[in-house]
């Protein structure tokens, strides 16, 4: 169980970082274009979709930290 525990936290801090990374770099996509349709509005929510999601993941599992029981199984973690 520990061991999954870790597994999570990781998982969770990377695709959190991830999603953030990626989200600024469709943002930034979708500012350098300048063509006449809808695509850079669009690359533009997507971007700022996928910033949310990464700060959501990130706010879960600094919520989930804060739990008695999971930080004491993450004291055990082995880095």
């Amino acid at each position: 169980m520990i061991k999954s525990a870790c597994y999570l936290m990781k998982k969770a801090a990377a695709s959190s970082a991830t999603f953030i990374v990626l989200g600024g770099i469709i943002v930034l996509i979708s500012q350098l274009l300048n063509l006449g349709t809808v695509a850079p509005a669009i690359l533009s929510y997507l971007g700022f979709i996928s910033v949310f999601v990464g700060l959501l993941i990130m706010l879960i599992t600094l919520l989930a930290l804060m739990l008695p029981k999971v930080s004491q199984r993450l004291e055990q973690c082995q880095h």
